[in-house]
């Protein structure tokens, strides 16, 4: 003789487990985000170098950092690199700095624009947090866009994952850009024929 279980006792195991399954997959932990971290970046991010105007130029000081596939992340060998454009980049004050994100070709071009500004905002982090000052650096990304190699395999990919530091002469504002007291009187109003 079998035992049957009944449709109603059936679809309640069912329900039951599904409870469970969802209870515990709910209670992942949240990450906990110190409220003066987030502020300080908002800050660093506000000061941020307006990068239009005169074209930023590659120095043979300043050299190019490598990531991982994926990655934003800074690496140990990248960080000491870094940290020796930033001594340049102290001794030279009257230079504005540009982070350019890069990415292989793999991947959307929506993608690869929003991992290469993570790239490029990451390192210009990193060198305000060694004293380079925050209204001096811009960041940009171009994605997949300005390519160094065009093979497709490992080392070439690897070459194009990369944030290049470029720099121009600090432009001062022009003084025919500020406004005088002249310029804010109020214009005179037409008057009816």
């Amino acid at each position: 003789m079998t035992r049957g279980y009944s449709p109603a006792a059936l679809f309640s195991w069912i329900l039951f487990c599904g409870f469970l399954t969802f209870s515990f997959s709910a209670c992942a932990k949240k990450q906990v985000v110190k409220p003066e971290d987030k502020l300080e970046e908002e800050e660093v991010e506000s000061e941020e170098l307006d990068i239009h105007g005169k074209d930023f130029v590659e120095s043979k000081n300043l050299s190019p950092i490598f990531f991982d596939y994926d990655s934003s992340s800074l690496s140990d060998e990248a960080r000491k690199v870094l940290a020796g454009n930033a001594a340049y980049l102290k001794k030279s004050p009257d230079l504005e700095v540009l982070t350019e994100g890069h990415c292989d070709k793999r991947g959307t071009i929506g993608y690869n624009l929003a991992l290469g500004q993570r790239r490029a905002a990451s390192v210009r982090l990193y060198y305000v947090s060694l004293g380079i000052e925050a209204g001096r650096a811009g960041s940009l990304s171009y994605g997949k866009e300005k390519p160094l190699c065009i093979e497709d395999s490992e080392d070439c990919w690897a070459q194009n994952r990369r944030v290049q530091t470029k720099v121009r002469a600090k432009s001062e504002p022009k003084k025919e850009d500020a406004a005088s007291p002249a310029d804010m009187e109020e214009a005179p109003k037409p008057t009816r024929p």
